[in-house]
């Protein structure tokens, strides 16, 4: 893990090879938060655009903290022995477990989780740790689990989604920052507190810095809870699915 030596970026270069284990090695560089190649298969690619405010955020999370973005799976709960040898999955940040398949023709993965509670990304079905667990590892999806208590942003065109994965119990932080992608000059810190309780789920919005929000609308799914009613800033809205819409930034929700 090159962030555990200090180094915390580096790229990766999709391989070669037959089909397969081109669109293994595809689904693995989509993760990368530098890729020296990344070529067709459009939903792989699609799905690393949509993750850009997150690997955005992680980088320059790396620059304040010296957190490597790419994790291992240790990082979760380093008294886990039985997470210290595992080498054949990943973190990204602490939220997203990314366990590529290495072997052509793997249908199954079979991966340890750390404890708590998991989803699978695909299809929000929930796994409990710890231990390990076996997943369906289809050619056209890459194992990929999300924490319970992560906030994932990601972005359609101009507008950003933020996708909720309540905790258990408790609460959770994080972040999605912005500037005009040189480093320099104004920026945007918006930071996201999900909480959670016997009466449903809260979720606040603090705004800082001075650049302008750049998305045109915002959307927050739920996963792992089915909404029934949902109010932003004291005013009841209407739900569409499992999801709310607001066209422009609030306070809480």
């Amino acid at each position: 893990m090159e962030g555990l030596e200090g180094r915390g970026f580096r790229g990766s270069r999709g391989g070669g090879g037959g089909e397969e284990p081109k669109t293994n090695n595809l689904q693995l560089t989509v993760f990368s938060i530098w890729n020296l190649e990344l070529n067709a298969q459009g939903q792989f690619l699609q799905l690393r655009y949509r993750l850009m405010p997150y690997f955005y955020t992680l980088s320059w999370e790396a620059t304040q903290k010296g957190y490597p973005p790419v994790r291992p799976v240790f990082w979760a709960d380093p008294t886990d022995r039985a997470l210290w040898n595992v080498d054949d999955a990943f973190l990204l940040d602490d939220g997203l477990m990314v366990a590529p398949v290495l072997a052509e023709g793997g249908r199954l993965r079979q991966i340890t989780l750390p404890k708590g509670r998991w989803y699978h990304f695909w299809d929000d079905r929930a796994i409990e740790g710890s231990g390990q667990v076996t997943l369906e590892a289809p050619l056209e999806q890459v194992p990929l689990l999300v924490k319970a208590g992560t906030i994932l942003p990601m972005t359609e065109t101009t507008h950003l989604t933020l996708h909720l994965y309540p905790p258990v119990a408790g609460s959770s932080t994080a972040v999605v920052y912005n500037d005009a992608g040189d480093g320099n000059g104004a920026w945007r810190f918006d930071q996201f507190h999900l909480s959670r309780d016997e009466q449903g789920v809260d979720l606040t919005w603090e705004q800082k810095g001075e650049f302008a929000f750049p998305y045109t609308r915002i959307e927050v799914r739920s996963h792992g809870m089915k909404l029934q009613q949902a109010w932003i800033d004291g005013t009841a809205v209407e739900l569409s699915g499992n999801w709310v819409e607001s066209s422009s930034p609030f306070t809480q929700l």
